[in-house]
C-alpha cells in the first residue's frame, strides 16, 4: 500500500513540476507517464517526429537552395541496386574540384544505358549539401 501511496505521489510531483507553475498540463506528449505497475514510472518515448532529432522532416525541399550544375566525367562504377554511379570527373565550378566521387543518381534508368569507361555529361543537383545527378548521358564525340 505504501509503495503505491509513494507512486501515486511521484507520479503526481512528475506531473506538477512539468505544469507551468500555474496547474497548466504539459503538451499532449508528455515526458513521463506511469507504467501499469505500481511502483514504476517509464519514459514516454512518442515524441513527435518533428520534435525527434532522428526524424527525417516532413516538409517539401525549399527550391531555393537548389542549384544545377554541369559536369563532365568518365565512368569507373556503376551500382544498380544503390542507384549511384562513381565518376573520375572534372572540377565542376563553383561546386567541387576534379575527384573521383560516387554520386546517387535520380533514374536508374539512365544508369542502365551507360558502361564503365564512358565519358558522360551530367547536371548534379545540389540541395543544401545533399547532392544527386538528376541526369547522365554519354557524351557526344568531339565534346
Amino acid at each position: 500500500m505504501k509503495i503505491k501511496i509513494l507512486s501515486v505521489f511521484i507520479s503526481f510531483s512528475f506531473a506538477f513540476a512539468a505544469c507551468d507553475g500555474q496547474g497548466t498540463p504539459p503538451a499532449a506528449n508528455q515526458v513521463f507517464k506511469a507504467t501499469n505497475s505500481a511502483d514504476s514510472l517509464s519514459v514516454n518515448k512518442s515524441v513527435p517526429a518533428a520534435v525527434s532529432p532522428t526524424a527525417a522532416p516532413n516538409v517539401s525541399p525549399d527550391k531555393t537552395k537548389i542549384k544545377l550544375y554541369d559536369g563532365k566525367g568518365v565512368v569507373t562504377k556503376i551500382n544498380l541496386e544503390a542507384v549511384s554511379v562513381e565518376l573520375d570527373h572534372e572540377e565542376i565550378k563553383g561546386l567541387m574540384p576534379k575527384m573521383i566521387m560516387e554520386f546517387y543518381v535520380k533514374e536508374k534508368s539512365e544508369l542502365e544505358k551507360l558502361k564503365v569507361g564512358d565519358t558522360v555529361d551530367f547536371v548534379l543537383e545540389d540541395n543544401a549539401g545533399a547532392e544527386r545527378i538528376v541526369s547522365i548521358k554519354k557524351s557526344k564525340p568531339g565534346n
